[in-house]
C-alpha cells in the first residue's frame, strides 16, 4: 500500500460518499465488502452463495460469512442485514449458482474498480485524497468503525477480519485531542441522545427489513409502489410516504401512491421543490414540512430518489415528526431504499415481458448526437446495424454491429476517441463494412431501454438518424418512458406502439422451455458466442475473448455454456 494511502483515514460521510459514487451494483457490492464487512481484495474473488450461512437470534435473522483467505484457512465473520439483502438481490439478478463466485474478477480487478469508485468521488466531492482508497483502507474503515465509534471486543475485531492483533490496526487512527477525550466522558455522563438516535436507527433497520419482505412479494410496479408506502407508515418510524414522478410535458410532480396523508399533498408548485431537486441531483434531500404556505410545520421531509442504473422511477417521499430525524447513517438507508426499489420495478417488468403471450413494440426514432452510434454513423459517414444485444453488467451493454460503407479498422480508430464506448472489437471485416462487437457503457437510448425491462430487438443507423425498436410489457408507461429519454435526447419521438407477439423465431413450446430452464446469464452467454460467431469455423471469436467483453474468467464463460448447451439438447429431446 502506498504511504498516501496508509495515511487516509475515512470518515463517515467519505464512505457514505464513496458508495453514492459506485455506478453497478456490482461496485457497491464490493465497496461493501470491503468497508462493512472487511474483507481483503484476493477474498472478494472466492465468496460464493454457497458461503453464507444464517441463524435465528432476537427476533431477526442473523448472517455470517466463510471467508477464503490467501493462506488456504478460513475464518468467519459477520454479514450485516442490509448487505446480506442486497447480497442475495445481487445473487438473483445475475442468476448465480450456489457454487460460482459472486464478484467473478481477479484480485487486480477489485483493486482497478476500488480506484474508480475514488477517482469517481474524489472529482465530486473535491477531495483529492479519495483518489487514493484502497481496499485496504476500507478495511482499515471498518476496523475502526468497530473498534472507535462502536466500542466491539477488539478479540471480535481481529477475529472476523482476519487480523493477528490490534496492535497493527492502533497506529493508523490518530491520538485523540482534548476536545475528544472530554466529549467521551462527557458522553458517558447523558447517555440519553445517542440511546434516543440509536433506537431510532434501529427502527428504521427493522422497518427496512419489512419493506424487502414487501417487495419480494409484489408483482407488478403498482403493487411494489402501494406496499411500499403501507409499510413504511406500518409502524412510528414514518407518518407518511409519497410515490411521485416528474410529468414533463406539464412540468409537474404527480403522486402515483401514497399512504397516511393527503394524496394530493404535493400538488402545488411550492411544495415539490425538493422533489423535483433530489430527481436532479439524484441524492436523498431533507426539509422541513410546510403542508400550506404559511401552515406551522409538520417535522422533515425526505426525498429519495428510485432509481436503477440510468432509469429514474421518480421519488419516494416520507416523513418524519419531529427535527431528530434523516441523520447520515438514515440517509443512507434510504438511499439503499431507492435503489432497491427501482432495480425491483425493473426486475418485475422484465419477468412479466418472458411470460407475456404479447408485447408492446415501441419504434422511436432520434437524431441527437448525444447518442454514441448516431454520432459514430455520422462522424464516419457509414450505416450501422444491431445484430444482437446482450447485457454486459449492470451497467453496460455488449451490442455486434453490422457497419456498411467504411472498414472496420476505421471504426476501431474512432472508437477509440470517445469515453462512451468502453471497448470494441472487430470480428470480421467485408469488402465494405465489417461486424464488430463494442460495449456501449453510455450516451445510448438502448441503455435507458433495458433498464426499464424493455428488450432492444432493431436498430439501425443512417446519417444522423437512427431508429430502434424495443419490447415491453403491456403495461408499460409509454408516455412516461419518453418523457423520461426526450430529457437526455430532445429530438426522441414515438414512431408506433404496437401490440405483437414476441418475436423470437422459436416455436412457442421451445422458446418457453428455453425461458424456463436457462438462467438469464446462461441465455446471455448462449446469446453473445453466437452473435460472436464462436459456433462458427473457423471462430469469429475464442472464448478467451468472448469471457474478457463480458468481464467474466473464461472458466465461468465455459461452465455456463457448457450447462446451457445441456439444457437446450434437454429441451430439443424432450419435444422430440
Amino acid at each position: 500500500m502506498s504511504e498516501a494511502a496508509e495515511d487516509i483515514r475515512l470518515t463517515e460521510r467519505e464512505y457514505e460518499q464513496l458508495r453514492q459514487s459506485t455506478e453497478t451494483y456490482r461496485e457497491e457490492l464490493l465497496v461493501r465488502l470491503c468497508g462493512e464487512v472487511g474483507l481483503r481484495a484476493a477474498e472478494i474473488p472466492r465468496v460464493t452463495p454457497a458461503d453464507v450461512t444464517s441463524q435465528g437470534g432476537e427476533g431477526r435473522t442473523q448472517y455470517f460469512l466463510e471467508v477464503h483467505e490467501s493462506d488456504g484457512g478460513t475464518r468467519e465473520t459477520y454479514l450485516p442485514s442490509r448487505v446480506a439483502h442486497d447480497f442475495w438481490q445481487y445473487v438473483r439478478s445475475n442468476d448465480i449458482d450456489t457454487t460460482e463466485p459472486v464478484i467473478d474478477v481477479s484480485t487486480r480487478r477489485v483493486q482497478m474498480l476500488v480506484r474508480e469508485v475514488g477517482e469517481r468521488a474524489a472529482d465530486w466531492t473535491g477531495r483529492p485524497s479519495l483518489q487514493s482508497v484502497t481496499p485496504s483502507v476500507l478495511r482499515r474503515y471498518f476496523a475502526r468503525q468497530l473498534l472507535v465509534e462502536q466500542g466491539v471486543d477488539p478479540r471480535i475485531v481481529t477475529a472476523v477480519g482476519g487480523w493477528e492483533g490490534v496492535d497493527g490496526l492502533l497506529p493508523a487512527l490518530d491520538e485523540p485531542t482534548r476536545d475528544e477525550i472530554a466529549a467521551a466522558f462527557e458522553g458517558l455522563s447523558e447517555p440519553q441522545e445517542t440511546v434516543s438516535r440509536s433506537g431510532r436507527l434501529g427502527g428504521v433497520v427493522a422497518t427496512m427489513d419489512c419493506v424487502g419482505e414487501a417487495l419480494s412479494a409484489a408483482g407488478s410496479r403498482e403493487e411494489i409502489e402501494s406496499a411500499v408506502c403501507a409499510t413504511l407508515v406500518a409502524d412510528d418510524t414514518y407518518t407518511a410516504a409519497w410515490m411521485t414522478e416528474r410529468e414533463r410535458q406539464r412540468d409537474r410532480i404527480v403522486v402515483r401512491d401514497h399512504a397516511g396523508d393527503d394524496p394530493d399533498r404535493f400538488s402545488g408548485a411550492g411544495n415539490t421543490t425538493i422533489v423535483k431537486q433530489a430527481l436532479q441531483t439524484d441524492r436523498v434531500l431533507v426539509a422541513p414540512d410546510h403542508p400550506r404556505p404559511g401552515a406551522d410545520e409538520r417535522g422533515l421531509l425526505a426525498a429519495v430518489p428510485v432509481v436503477h442504473g440510468e432509469t429514474n422511477y421518480g421519488a419516494l417521499v416520507v416523513r418524519a415528526e419531529g427535527r431528530g430525524g434523516f441523520d447520515d447513517p438514515e440517509r443512507t438507508v434510504l438511499a439503499d431504499l431507492g435503489r432497491r426499489i427501482g432495480l425491483t420495478i425493473t426486475a418485475t417488468e422484465r419477468r412479466q415481458l418472458l411470460l407475456g403471450d404479447t408485447v408492446v413494440a415501441l419504434t422511436l426514432r432520434y437524431t441527437d448526437r448525444e447518442a454514441v452510434l448516431v454520432d459514430l454513423a455520422a462522424t464516419l459517414g457509414c450505416a450501422v446495424d444491431l445484430e444482437g444485444v446482450v447485457a454486459a453488467d449492470a451497467h453496460s451493454l455488449l451490442c455486434f454491429l453490422t457497419v456498411e460503407g467504411v472498414s472496420g479498422d476505421t471504426v476501431l480508430g474512432w472508437v477509440s476517441e470517445t469515453d462512451r464506448i468502453g471497448d470494441a472489437r472487430l470480428i470480421r471485416g467485408y469488402e465494405d463494412g465489417a461486424l464488430l462487437e463494442v460495449i456501449v457503457q453510455c450516451g445510448s437510448p438502448m441503455l435507458a431501454l433495458t433498464e426499464r425491462g424493455g428488450t432492444v430487438t432493431e436498430l439501425t443507423v443512417e446519417g444522423a438518424s437512427a431508429e430502434v425498436v424495443a419490447e415491453f410489457a403491456p403495461n408499460v408507461g409509454v408516455r412516461a418512458l419518453v418523457d423520461e429519454l426526450s430529457r437526455q435526447y430532445p429530438s426522441m419521438s414515438l414512431r408506433s406502439k404496437q401490440e405483437v407477439t414476441p418475436t423470437e423465431q422459436t416455436p412457442t413450446g421451445f422458446r418457453e422451455s428455453m425461458d424456463e430452464r436457462l438462467t438469464d446469464k446462461q441465455q446471455s452467454v448462449l446469446r453473445a458466442a453466437y452473435h460472436a460467431g464462436y459456433f462458427e469455423w473457423p471462430r469469429g471469436s475464442t472464448a478467451e475473448e468472448l469471457a474478457e467483453s463480458m468481464d467474466i474468467s473464461s472458466p465461468t464463460l465455459h461452465n455456463h455454456l457448457r450447462r446451457a448447451q445441456q439444457k437446450l439438447l434437454g429441451v430439443a429431446f424432450d419435444e422430440e
